[in-house]
């Protein structure tokens, strides 16, 4: 079941199955994405304290790392990593956060089994409804929204904790309020979330300004070897797996460094290309207005918005880079 913002019969009628579907649980598992970011972590977290203030107990997993910038969130060490996790898998509820399919969960699919009850909460334009109860909004900026208005709609309890776990949704997966998926419904959420407690500028400080010193001199390194096609219209950047070594930097503490793809004047469209162990490139795209990544990263079996969207592909960097490179460069043309 899908909705718009309009809609408004229908969003309380989804709400009020999520909500009774949360109070006839027994054991519940949140789950999101690979490689968390902080719209999935900050979600997981909020609907988690919502959760136990009903007194269930539920049990979050993912697969990958939580990034260093975000471990300041309340309950971020209630997130468990799919390759520790050794518990009860005969879950009767499953909440899955922030993917248009079940597979981009990753490993943490296996723990989800034939029959059990699911609830999809996503705001992707391309998300498909795999779940019992489907809670769909690609008019949202973040889950993170999405699950304020259902907490509001529902009387559920948001405490300051809580708060901030869904303002650092808001606030990364909007860019800090640059994307254009912030609307003045994303403000007010966030003007709503700040009357709770929410301190904007440390949270935004712990996130963005307080990098290690490792990964800001293999940022700079990074940067140093950046190009531009294309007249100046598209920005690529690429981090290959001995960088990494170099610095002994975690990977995931370079997802911001996409964002640097769109700082030059005339660029249109950028991508960050990543390399992983055994030659695996992970691959993130930006783009300007309308221009839609998203279509690029479909090509690859990846996905994401318009202006923000991913894959990743078992090659190494070098063997990928110049059939992108092609790829954006029909888009651009494209676009004029």
């Amino acid at each position: 079941m899908r909705f718009r913002r309009k809609m408004n019969n229908e969003k309380l009628m989804i709400y009020k199955q999520i909500a009774q579907a949360i109070r006839d649980a027994r054991s519940i598992l949140i789950a999101s994405h690979e490689d968390p970011d902080g719209d999935s972590l900050g979600s997981q977290l909020a609907i988690s304290r919502v959760m136990r203030k009903l007194e269930k107990s539920p049990i979050i997993v993912n697969q990958g790392r939580i990034p260093f910038k975000y471990q300041f969130l309340p309950d971020i060490a209630d997130i468990t990593d799919i390759k520790n996790f050794g518990g009860d898998d005969n879950f009767d509820l499953v909440m899955i956060l922030e993917c248009p399919d079940a597979e981009r969960t990753g490993a943490v699919k296996n723990l989800i089994h034939n029959g059990v009850k699911i609830i999809n909460i996503d705001h992707h334009h391309d998300s498909r409804p795999f779940g019992a109860i489907n809670y769909l909004d690609d008019k949202a900026s973040s889950v993170g929204e999405m699950l304020f208005e259902l907490f509001a709609a529902e009387n559920l309890p948001i405490d300051r904790e809580t708060a901030i776990l869904l303002y650092a949704a808001i606030l990364t997966d909007t860019g800090r309020f640059r994307y254009n998926s912030t609307t003045k419904r994303t403000m007010e959420v966030a003007g709503r979330l700040i009357d709770m407690g929410v301190n904007p500028r440390e949270i935004t400080d712990k996130i963005y300004f307080a990098l290690p010193q490792s990964t800001l001199r293999l940022t700079g390194e990074v940067l140093s070897g950046i190009t531009f096609h294309e007249n100046g219209r598209i920005c690529l950047l690429r981090l290959d797996k001995k960088m990494i070594d170099n610095h002994k930097t975690d990977i995931s503490e370079m997802d911001g460094l996409a964002d640097y793809t769109l700082a030059a004047k005339d660029v249109i469209v950028g991508g960050l290309l990543k390399e992983i162990n055994g030659g695996f490139t992970k691959v993130s795209l930006r783009s300007r207005d309308k221009i839609d990544v998203s279509h690029v990263a479909h090509k690859y079996g990846g996905g994401g918005h318009i202006n923000a969207a991913g894959f990743g592909v078992n090659k190494p960097i070098d063997s990928i880079i110049n059939k992108l490179l092609d790829d954006l460069k029909e888009l651009v043309h494209g676009s004029v």
